[in-house]
């Protein structure tokens, strides 16, 4: 089994600071091949874009790449953090013609845990400004903000908000509509590249405007040192697990430790 050997330590400074960072070359062809193979197989199940998730638990090459490929201690190198726990991984797959955005949003207020987690987004095909890159506002993760959760349609546009009456969400702003006013970022990916974003990035993925080039994308989600258990937030109910008590560090069969110094 081959390792990620990635030098990544001198990226902590900037992801602290932007919140986004991006890690040429972070795979190695052993670990990229079997990706997209898998990644294919699990597209035969014909689901819809966001229903790809915890391929992790069964397993599989997921499951492999996850606990042993090394990913745990490269998450913990750009956070400056000892330990690194699994919340969940998930792929996107924008086909040719998809041309719908998925909307501005931030992930975490989805989930029930607070406290730092990193979304590692493996590019498994070119990615650029034609066929779905992401596009972050760079420095939001700071801004102390938690955006209201929301609904979307098949393809990833907005449809409506969740937990309307909850005081601790706000509604979030119209960005595509004021882009001006924020430092929007992106990058093209190679194959085997990786963005590394915190979980209260405003982010967004452009459409697939080619009718060629897939952009298939596999994420993964960590959890950093201070990061708890937080059952009072969140909407995603296969994420919660009963054997945590709320306020609790994520070590549990289900939040399994991938790596510690």
């Amino acid at each position: 089994m081959e390792a990620l050997n990635k030098e990544v330590s001198d990226l902590a400074i900037r992801y602290a600071e932007d919140g986004v960072v991006k890690v040429p070359g972070a795979l190695n062809s052993y670990w990229l091949e079997r990706l997209r193979e898998a990644v294919d197989e699990e597209l035969k199940r014909g689901d819809r874009y966001f229903a790809y998730r915890n391929m992790r638990m069964r397993p599989g090459i997921f499951q492999e790449f996850c606990h042993e490929s090394g990913i745990g201690r490269l998450v913990a190198d750009i956070g400056a953090s000892t330990r690194t726990s699994l919340v969940f991984d998930q792929m996107f797959v924008k086909e040719p013609g998809t041309r719908t955005r998925t909307g501005w949003h931030t992930d975490q207020p989805y989930w029930p845990i607070s406290g730092p987690i990193m979304t590692t987004w493996i590019a498994l095909d070119p990615v650029d400004a034609d066929n779905g890159a992401l596009e972050f506002i760079s420095g939001s993760h700071s801004w102390g903000k938690k955006y209201r959760p929301f609904i979307t349609d098949q393809k990833g546009a907005f449809v409506e908000y969740l937990c309307r009456d909850d005081p601790q969400y706000c509604d979030m702003p119209d960005f595509e509509a004021e882009r001006e006013k924020y430092e929007i970022v992106y990058w093209d990916l190679e194959p085997g590249d990786l963005l590394a974003f915190d979980g209260f990035m405003v982010h967004s993925a452009m459409g697939n405007r080619t009718s060629t080039r897939r952009r298939r994308g596999y994420a993964i989600r960590f959890a950093l040192d201070q990061a708890c258990y937080d059952p009072g937030q969140g909407v995603a109910e296969w994420l919660v697990d009963d054997s945590i008590a709320k306020g609790s560090p994520l070590k549990s069969d289900f939040y399994r430790v991938i790596f510690s110094r």
